[in-house]
């Protein structure tokens, strides 16, 4: 269910801090009054000090100004510090309540560039908020006071001012209108550059050793030419416009000077007021040019504001903090679960499975049979299907309906700050943040547990072999954890899993080491964990020899099944497969009159023992 007040929550934020915001017009209003003062001091010096000769008046009247001049300097600061500021404030606000609200399945989405939907947004209004664009806006909201002194003084020179403010609006409406077509073609060269850098990134091992560097040189340099002709076509077109404008500009402040030379030799106006109006009416064309160059950054601001305001009124369920719904121990519940990929193609159909605290739970299946997406079902990475389908179902791998309860919350209204703490995951594929070795153990916390990550190195075989490393537990390493062997990055999983002493632990294809055996200090780490409550849940394409499961399940085309995998063969443990299926071979269910085994019923001699 949606919250509430999440339907004003641009609107909240920005009302309460409309204070910050009421003190810079405030200042802006009075910077705009003493920039009066400029005016008033030629009027002076040209109608009063030069016909009187006082010298003392003179130094009376810069000695004002200059005082006038440092208070609009320190006024003008000021704006742009409280701007600034309340730019910074805002984004605090909205952020704080992204992070504390949004749904699991709407971070790190496959397109995003930021941990959740709409900090892009609000970082590029935190940015026009303090880029000057709002200055901007504020100088042009006081630029009419300008207009009416130009009026009082003369009329025409007025009506001289309007007309080339309505120039310079029309030369800036035939750059938008005419602009679109340009700045679309520059944004599909820059992505076509951009696909390019991460086909390099993610495809460079490929593309030299299938000897495709020499084609992908020549699609590179022509993307690049691509890109810098729409660069320059779009650069050519704004720096027109934009001389245009400006010159435009000049040609009004000399054009209301010539209507007031006009006017002084008709005997209408005197020099101090041609000369006064000449600025008055520079303070009032150059303000709308200014804010005439800003109106791109209005309209992205707008889009944006729009956006987020969006994303903040979407529905989204309410996240529960784990210890409101996972006191003590808490069963894992699956109440038909169907999970589909973003084509729509069904990947598990109708599961139903509840897991018991405590317990420990073997799904064995063939490759492609779907155990890594139950595995990412389980740590709530395929959250649910909204109805009619989203451009969030689209962006996800995978989608899901039915339930997934750990105790009676679902998985996917735990908040992230709890689901460290809540689930475990030891990936099929490991794989690492860059950092270092204790970033990475500890789950990137600001404030690691340097004991625990000790303990659970030691219990991994991993506490010497770390040591050995040059700057210990504080060696980096990068995103493949290149510098380990396979088991052992496996080892070093198994330990960032169980680190935060999690509810549920979740292992996806054991490496040899877990399925042959964990050192003696994992097996009692893993026996408290069970001990306390915890479940464990493994998948696997192979029995495991020496860990032996609670309950034990195949996997196959989408579909569960239990099954009894242990037997009893003159005291010994014994796994029963067919005769002519190797050990990679599906896993077959047949029920005898001894119980459930592997395989249809062979020959005591050709039965293998372990």
């Amino acid at each position: 269910m949606a919250k509430s007040g999440s339907q004003n929550v641009l609107r909240d934020a920005f009302h309460s801090l409309r204070y910050i915001l009421y003190f810079s017009v405030v200042f802006s209003f009075a910077y705009s009054a003493l920039k009066l003062s400029g005016p008033l001091f030629m009027i002076l010096i040209f109608d009063r000090v030069l016909p009187s000769r006082s010298s003392a008046t003179l130094v009376a009247l810069l000695i004002l100004l200059i005082i006038i001049l440092v208070a609009m300097t320190l006024l003008d600061y000021s704006r742009r510090r409280i701007l600034g500021r309340f730019g910074a404030r805002f984004q605090e606000r909205i952020e704080d309540h992204i992070f504390s609200s949004a749904a699991r399945d709407t971070y790190y989405g496959r397109t995003q560039t930021k941990p959740a939907p709409g900090l892009n947004e609000v970082d590029k209004l935190r940015g026009f908020f303090h880029s000057g664009s709002l200055v901007t806006i504020l100088d042009f909201l006081w630029s009419p006071l300008f207009m009416v002194a130009v009026f009082i003084i003369s009329p025409w020179i007025g009506w001289v001012v309007v007309a080339g403010m309505l120039v310079l609006g029309l030369i800036t409406l035939v750059k938008l209108a005419f602009a679109k077509n340009r700045d679309e073609r520059f944004s599909e060269a820059g992505d076509k550059i951009d696909e390019m850098k991460e086909r390099l990134l993610v495809s460079r091992d490929v593309i030299e050793s299938q000897q495709m560097m020499a084609a992908f040189n020549d699609q590179w340099v022509q993307a690049r030419r691509r890109a810098r002709d729409r660069a320059i076509e779009l650069k050519d077109w704004n720096a027109w416009f934009t001389i245009l404008s400006s010159h435009t500009a000049r040609l009004i402040q000399y054009g209301a000077l010539a209507a007031g030379a006009y006017l002084a030799i008709n005997g209408q106006m005197t020099v101090g007021a041609m000369v006064a109006s000449m600025y008055l009416s520079r303070n009032v064309f150059y303000p709308m040019e200014r804010f005439l160059q800003q109106i791109p950054s209005i309209i992205e601001a707008v889009a944006n504001w729009k956006g987020l305001d969006k994303i903040l009124k979407a529905p989204r369920p309410a996240v529960v903090p784990a210890d409101a719904v996972l006191e003590g121990t808490a069963p894992l519940r699956l109440l038909n679960v169907t999970v589909r990929s973003a084509g729509k193609r069904k990947l598990l159909s109708n599961l139903n499975l509840e897991v018991a605290p405590g317990s420990s739970v073997q799904i064995v299946g063939n490759s492609g049979s779907g155990k890594t997406v139950f595995a990412e079902a389980l740590i709530g990475r395929c959250p649910r299907s909204t109805p009619g389908g989203s451009l969030l179902d689209k962006q996800a791998g995978c989608r899901r309906v039915g339930d997934i309860l750990l105790g009676v919350v679902d998985i996917e209204r735990v908040s992230i700050a709890d689901a460290a703490r809540t689930v475990g995951y030891v990936p099929q594929q490991i794989a690492f943040v860059a950092g270092t070795i204790e970033e990475n153990i500890a789950g990137l916390t600001s404030a690691p547990d340097q004991d625990r990550i000790v303990q659970m190195m030691r219990l991994a075989q991993m506490h010497d072999r770390i040591l050995a490393l040059p700057e210990g537990y504080r060696t980096r390493i990068d995103t493949a954890g290149s510098i380990f062997s396979k088991s052992e990055r496996h080892q070093l999983a198994l330990a960032r899993a169980l680190y935060p002493n999690p509810i549920l632990l979740v292992v996806d294809e054991p490496d040899q080491t877990l399925r042959e055996g964990l050192s003696r200090g994992m097996k009692s780490e893993i026996g408290s964990f069970l001990g306390r409550g915890g479940i464990l849940i493994i998948f696997s394409r192979l029995a495991l020899k020496t860990f032996k499961a609670s309950r034990r399940f195949t996997l196959e085309e989408g579909s569960l099944r239990e099954v009894e995998l242990e037997l009893e063969n003159e005291g010994k443990v014994i796994r029963i497969r067919r005769d002519d299926e190797s050990a990679d071979g599906p896993v077959r269910v047949r029920k005898e009159s001894g119980g459930a085994v592997w395989g249809p019923k062979a020959p005591g001699s050709n039965i293998p023992v372990n």
